[in-house]
């Protein structure tokens, strides 16, 4: 059983030459060279061919780097195809090396398998990192909730839509690889394969589920937003209120009348505050009654 690894692909000649030592359709190659193809799972009888994003964590721990895999799998042999150096597959490198578990045991089918599944695996890695932002913008969401939490709240919904889009179709070219009949995939590796079309799911749900939290989370703030909102107008709408009979009796008395008895009454202005200021207080009285403020 052979194992070929190749890091980087910018090197045409050396991608085809290999290609064409195990038989490669020059599609595929063509499908290797291009760093921007969609997943996808091809049986050709004699061998399989897919396309799988690997996602890499970087320095910073809220950011990942996206790379394509290219794997195929003969009855024999299994070539891996990557942009860069840099993988997750150390741990299968070092099975292979102890000789422990089932894939010194297994064909080239069930490597293909630990591949794949490794670079699944690789997926939540990411996943943990979106789960602490998502986390984090529900505990802003239920503390202060700054003004600018809409915007991250969207750069976020963002980046869990491109995740998506790279992981989808990942599931269909697994479903594929189950409905294979040809000699490279046995029988016995099908239920692996069943496995890691399980993680493929697992995977989505989690971001299904993140999406539905981040929409919680801007419909918290809007509604706590709406919330201030309301009681700030409900404050203006009481003391509104209150002045209304006030400033009706200042205008009355405020149109300077020749005529008007109580513009001469020695205690008039002490009176007409006495009334005013029992009028708001009556209307206070009534208002907490009511259970309005």
């Amino acid at each position: 059983m052979t194992w070929v690894d190749l890091d980087g692909i910018h090197d045409a000649s050396t991608v085809q030459a290999i290609g064409a030592a195990f038989g490669l359709h020059p599609l595929e190659i063509e499908d290797v060279l291009n760093p921007s193809c969609r997943p996808k799972a091809e049986d050709h009888g004699d061998h399989v061919f897919t396309i799988m994003k690997m996602l890499t964590p970087t320095a910073d721990d809220r950011a990942y780097e996206v790379e394509q895999v290219s794997v195929a799998l003969g009855p024999a042999w299994v070539i891996t195809f990557q942009e860069r150096p840099g993988d997750p597959f150390d741990a299968v490198r070092q099975r292979i090396r102890d000789g422990k578990g089932r894939i010194r045991r297994h064909g080239a089918d069930y490597l293909f398998h630990a591949i794949l599944d490794a670079i699944v695996d690789g997926w939540f890695v990411i996943l943990e990192q979106t789960e602490g932002s998502v986390s984090d913008l529900e505990a802003e969401a239920t503390g202060d909730s700054p003004e600018d939490l809409p915007r991250r709240v969207h750069a976020r919904l963002a980046d869990i839509l491109i995740l998506r889009r790279l992981l989808w179709p990942t599931r269909e070219a697994i479903s594929a690889l189950l409905r294979t009949e040809g000699r490279v995939i046995h029988p016995a590796t099908k239920p692996y394969l069943r496995d890691l079309a399980d993680h493929v799911v697992e995977t989505l749900e989690i971001l299904d589920n993140q999406r539905e939290r981040l929409t919680a989370v801007l419909e918290l703030h809007l509604a706590r937003t709406s919330h201030r909102l309301n009681e700030v107008m409900r404050l203006l709408t009481v003391v509104a209120t209150l002045f209304i009979p006030v400033t009706f009796i200042a205008g009355v008395y405020g149109m300077n009348f020749d005529y008007m008895p109580e513009l001469h009454h020695r205690h008039g202005y002490p009176i007409t505050l006495l009334v005013m200021a029992t009028i708001m207080l009556a209307m206070v009285a009534w208002l907490r009654h009511r259970r309005w403020i």
